[in-house]
Parts: C-alpha cells; structure tokens; sequence
C-alpha cells in the first residue's frame, strides 16, 4: 500500500503509528495494520464502497512476505489462498461455502502442482476430513490413497455407566470452539491489536476437484 495521502494513528501511545488508512471519494479503500505493535505491518485490509472487507493479506511471521491472502464476496469469505511452508509461495487454496471451509487444494511437495484435495462432507465435524492424494503423478486423486482424519481417532470409553467424554451431541467439546476470529476480538496469538481490526485465523484445508498446476 502506498504511504502518499494515508492517514497514520498511533492507536497504542508508543510514538509509532500502528494503523495506517487511505481513503477516496469519501470512503476507505485500505487499512495497514500492526497488530502486535512491533512497529512492521502485519496485515492489509482492502475495503468495498460499501465498507465491506473484499481482501485481506497477512504476513504471520514477519518476513515482508504475504502468508496468506483472504477473498471475501459480499463481505463473505470466499477463498483463503495460504503459505504454510517456508518456500515463499502460496501452496494451499481453500475454497467456503456460506462462510464456512468447504473444500482445498495443496500443493504439498512445491512443485507447482496440486497433489492433494480436501473434503469436508456435510455431516461430518470440520476436523474430520477426507485427504485425496495423486501418488502417481498424473494430476487426479489417485484409489486408495485417500485418509480419513477421523478413522482411527481414539474414542474414550465410559466407565461406570458414565457417558464417554464427546459420544453425544449435547456434550460440549472441540467442535464448541469457533473455527473463525470474528472483526474486533481478541487474537489469542497476538494480543489485542488496533480498535476494530484482528488478523483471520487461520483453518485447515478442504473437498477434492481435478487436479491442475497452480
């Protein structure tokens, strides 16, 4: 984003600012952001003529390079493009249905290719999903290279008579816990930051397609 005609607020009183905006025709078109008051940009906020959030780019570790790019549709999140390596390039592209993770694609090796899909089926709990895998590189999830995240989980059992911690839906437990950092709370990694504004969590990735280069 560009300095020229921004607006700097020092939000926490260190001397620094810690929010920068840009306006034009009268709205906001931008927002950089420091969360963690550190001085260096953690996150930029790209805003609709409706005032809307349309995208939002974050660097997580503080490298000068974009972690992960969030598009939202009608201030809804869309797709979520992320960097969760260490190769300074995006490698997994998760797609959301009514706001909500519905499907993913990885690539998982760095070669520029797809090789993984997500799936997160309808009834199952957002931590449980299906992981395709291309083996034999030609592009497609390959038969019998699928894992089920949830197949094997370990279910404790009930002693006494007792009802086994998670065996019934009125129990509370992970699934209970937001999956999404709602604008104005709290980071937990983070800390408080600028009035108004939180870096997006970030989620695990999602449903199979076929496969292409990214």
């Amino acid at each position: 984003m560009d300095d020229s005609g921004a607006v700097a607020e020092d939000v926490n009183g260190d001397g620094r600012p810690d929010r920068r905006t840009v306006s034009e025709a009268g709205h906001v078109v931008c927002r950089a952001l420091d969360f963690n008051f550190d001085g260096v940009i953690d996150t930029w906020v790209y805003l609709d003529a409706s005032g809307r959030v349309r995208r939002r780019e974050s660097d997580y570790d503080r490298d000068g390079r974009i972690d992960e790019v969030a598009i939202y549709k009608d201030g809804v999140l869309s797709e979520r493009q992320r960097a969760t390596t260490l190769a300074g390039k995006l490698d997994t592209w998760q797609h959301y249905r009514n706001g909500k993770v519905a499907s993913a694609e990885r690539d998982s090796n760095g070669d520029d290719y797809v090789d993984q899909w997500w799936e997160y089926p309808d009834q199952r709990s957002p931590d449980c999903p299906l992981i395709h895998s291309d083996v034999n590189g030609d592009g497609r999830p390959d038969p019998g290279a699928t894992v089920d995240v949830c197949k094997d989980q370990y279910v404790p059992t009930a002693r006494d008579g007792e009802k086994a911690p998670g065996a019934g839906d009125s129990e509370p437990g992970i699934n209970d816990v937001p999956t999404e950092v709602e604008p104005g709370a709290a980071s937990p990694s983070s800390g408080s930051g600028p009035a108004g504004e939180t870096p997006a969590a970030a989620e695990t990735p999602a449903a199979p397609s076929e496969g292409k280069k990214r």
